[in-house]
């Protein structure tokens, strides 16, 4: 006996804690950082039925994302506003760039600014049989080079708009949206959207030399945030010269390596604050991460996150309290 597909899902919140919104969307394995100054703000509006996912993200300020696409589909996104600069799997994406990964790429995004962006997920072998049926191609080979995709960009806004439309109808869980010949339509229209876009014969580019080296650099700092490495030490780990390393982090993050590592020591102050230990203080922490110069730290984490340190640790600190009273 054929098991009926699961009913569809649909996630719809706001948020003010960057790890809770990257944990928040349905079918990933991902992880968020924040880049740019500000108390964070983020939305999520996800809509999930079988393999294929369409959703809306917002943030305020810029986020650095790692994580790769769910198995055996691509992720597609479209951006509806960007203020800062937006990077798609270590290289920088001008506007009326289609943003595109694969499940075997880390997607390597990045906006350097508040941003909303449309998202879609698709299955491969989905995307194989329409580029077969409408295109005449037999596959998507995701092994050879290409140019990028790209369109005007005012048709890719177009495009992102009417996704948002439709994921609006599609949240009003009306019944009727959700029956079986309705979500074939919505698929259908989705597929549209997005594949209409490719030319036939264009794949999606694989990394280039500088976007591995954002990946590796990008992986050694995370590992080193209590120890970290010099940029003599970095140039020599990752194998390549200062101007290269410099490039390479710009393209992919949109900042040379000295200001990522500090938001990324930041970010991981900013958890340890946020989760504290019975015994946790804010200079420990700032010492934990490298930071020496306590009012300079104070100063660096009020300017990034709105608030202070002290501030941070002490609703955390009540907030437990509270939990266990």
């Amino acid at each position: 006996m054929v098991r009926p597909p699961p009913p569809p899902q649909i996630v719809e919140d706001r948020f003010d804690d960057i790890d809770a919104l990257a944990t928040s969307a349905l079918a990933w394995d991902q992880h968020y950082e924040q880049i740019g100054r500000g108390r964070f703000e983020g939305q999520l509006t996800q809509f999930l039925s079988g393999d294929i996912q369409l959703g809306r993200e917002s943030w305020s300020p810029g986020v650095l994302q790692r994580g790769c696409a769910p198995a055996g589909s691509w992720v597609f996104g479209l951006p509806l506003v960007a203020e800062g600069s937006l990077h798609i799997r270590r290289r920088p994406a001008p506007p009326g760039q289609l943003l595109v990964a694969t499940s075997r790429d880390d997607v390597g995004f990045t906006a350097t600014g508040p941003a909303t962006l449309m998202v879609v997920v698709l299955p491969t072998q989905s995307i194989d049989h329409w580029v077969q049926v409408r295109q005449g191609v037999e596959r998507l080979d995701v092994d050879l080079p290409s140019p990028r995709w790209q369109v005007p960009s005012a048709e890719m806004t177009r495009r992102a708009a009417t996704l948002s439309s439709l994921l609006n109808v599609l949240t009003t869980r009306s019944d009727d949206v959700f029956e079986e010949r309705s979500l074939q339509n919505v698929e259908s229209q989705i597929f549209e959207v997005i594949l209409g876009m490719i030319p036939s014969a264009e794949i999606v580019e694989p990394l280039h030399n500088r976007a591995r080296i954002a990946r590796a650099v990008l992986s050694l700092l995370r590992e080193r945030l209590d120890d970290p490495p010099s940029i003599t030490e970095l140039c020599a780990l990752v194998g390549t010269r200062e101007r290269t390393l410099y490039m390479s982090c710009v393209e992919a993050f949109g900042r040379p390596p000295a200001a990522l590592l500090a938001e990324l020591r930041l970010n991981a102050a900013h958890r340890a604050l946020l989760h504290p230990a019975q015994e946790t203080s804010v200079t420990a922490v700032a010492a934990l991460y490298g930071f020496t110069h306590f009012g300079r730290f104070a100063a660096l984490y009020r300017r990034q996150f709105g608030e202070l340190p002290s501030v941070t640790l002490a609703q955390a600190q009540d907030s437990r309290a509270g939990t266990k009273e």
